[in-house]
């Protein structure tokens, strides 16, 4: 097979035994530090990949992704607004709710928390819908004042499917002999649902029309408008409705905002901190070419002497050079995804929990990868391979042949 003359030699010089030994050494721990960065790097972004993804499902497929309403959180001609707002193309779906703090009584407990009343047929929450495992939405019917609530509250409540408890919420107070009186009504537990983050704890699905009761408004009325988007992320770019006078909107932002921010700042951090090991490789990969170059002084001056060019030697050393380099990185890049892909596997084996569920049990790490992360990470670190070899490179182009074999 018919190779480029600075192709074969390099590549001959990558696989020949030198006869410094420490130079094989470092040529070879720079291979190793290639490897170890990318290896490090795909596992450990795919992790927090998986992570944000996790939180992104669990934590804003539960909520909002915004929400329209006004100062006195009472909306009444709603209903004209939802043809319009489903013209944005963000916009997945709008849903109309009544939305308010109250606390839960029963014999033995008491707990704050946040009901919403939705209309089954209308609910848009994916991921509730999925963490029901008992009873259903439909089984939400306005004016049988039933609920579905967390599994996690429901433990602390000390109830279950088909007991009461009794609903307290401070809107829509009376003023009494015996002096102002909460709103409060007693509600029939229908479902559980288990979305495995705090809205376990903190939230109560009910009929509209029974919320609406409950703080006294009309049943016709609602206290916000909640928008759902194709990609919870599109709040970033997408354009927003024009509201009608007195109305404001709200965004996942304003309560989510700083956790996903801090997530993201970590991710950054990691990538810079991980990708140093690579900087450190491609300087080995320096070291080692320099010194490659003058071990190799005196069949450069030879090769010089039979009329090869320096632009043919540049190329000799920068394929010596990045070879560990490209194969660092081969190795590395499949290393990194069979370790990512087996992450769970291998900690399991060497006994390490890093998370539990609230059971108590093991869970898994979620694993996401993005191609074009990976794609980054592979073509960055051969170039900085490649980038590392230039200098060496230059410096073999030109050995001066008189100086060099005067001694020979």
């Amino acid at each position: 097979m018919f190779y480029p003359l600075s192709l074969f030699i390099g590549l001959r010089y990558t696989k020949s035994k030198r006869n410094n030994k420490f130079v094989s050494f470092v040529s070879l721990f720079s291979t190793g530090g290639i490897t170890l960065g990318v290896l490090a790097l795909i596992t450990v972004l795919s992790v927090m990949n998986g992570f944000e993804q996790e939180l992104k499902t669990r934590i804003l497929g539960a909520v909002p992704h915004a929400m329209i309403s006004n100062a006195n959180n009472v909306l009444s001609d709603w209903q004209q607004q939802i043809p319009d707002l489903l013209k944005i193309d963000a916009v997945r779906s709008v849903e109309p709710v009544v939305r308010s703090e109250a606390i839960v009584q029963t014999q033995n407990s008491l707990q704050g928390v946040i009901f919403e009343g939705v209309e089954p047929e209308r609910y848009s929450s994916n991921v509730i819908k999925s963490s029901l495992y008992i009873g259903q939405l439909a089984d939400l019917k306005g004016g049988d004042y039933k609920i579905l609530m967390g599994q996690s509250l429901a433990r602390q409540l000390g109830v279950n499917v088909g007991d009461k408890v009794r609903v307290i919420s401070a809107r829509g107070t009376l003023y009494t002999p015996l002096g102002r009186m909460p709103s409060q009504r007693n509600f029939t537990v229908a479902g559980l649902f288990n979305v495995g983050s705090d809205v376990d704890k903190q939230l109560l699905l009910m009929h509209r029309e029974d919320a609406a009761s409950l703080i006294r408004i009309d049943k016709k009325q609602i206290t916000s408008l909640r928008l759902y988007l194709n990609d919870p992320f599109d709040i970033e770019s997408w354009t927003p409705p024009v509201l009608q006078p007195g109305q404001i909107l709200t965004d996942w932002r304003k309560t989510h905002g700083e956790l996903f921010a801090a997530v993201k700042m970590e991710k950054n951090m990691i990538w810079l901190l991980l990708c140093l090991i690579i900087c450190v490789a491609a300087f080995n990969i320096l070291s080692s070419s320099v010194m490659v170059v003058s071990d190799k002084n005196s069949e450069v001056a030879i090769l010089k002497t039979l009329g090869m060019t320096g632009k043919t030697i540049n190329f000799i050393f920068i394929i010596q050079g990045a070879w560990s380099g490209i194969i660092g990185a081969l190795i590395g890049t499949v290393s990194g995804l069979l370790l990512s892909h087996y992450i769970n596997e291998t900690m399991s084996f060497l006994g390490v929990h890093v998370i539990s569920n609230t059971s108590g049990g093991a869970r898994v790490l979620p694993v996401l990868y993005e191609p074009l992360q990976i794609l980054v990470i592979m073509l960055g670190a051969m170039l900085l391979s490649l980038l590392a070899t230039l200098y060496p490179a230059y410096r073999a182009a030109n050995v001066s042949p008189v100086e060099v074999l005067r001694n020979e």
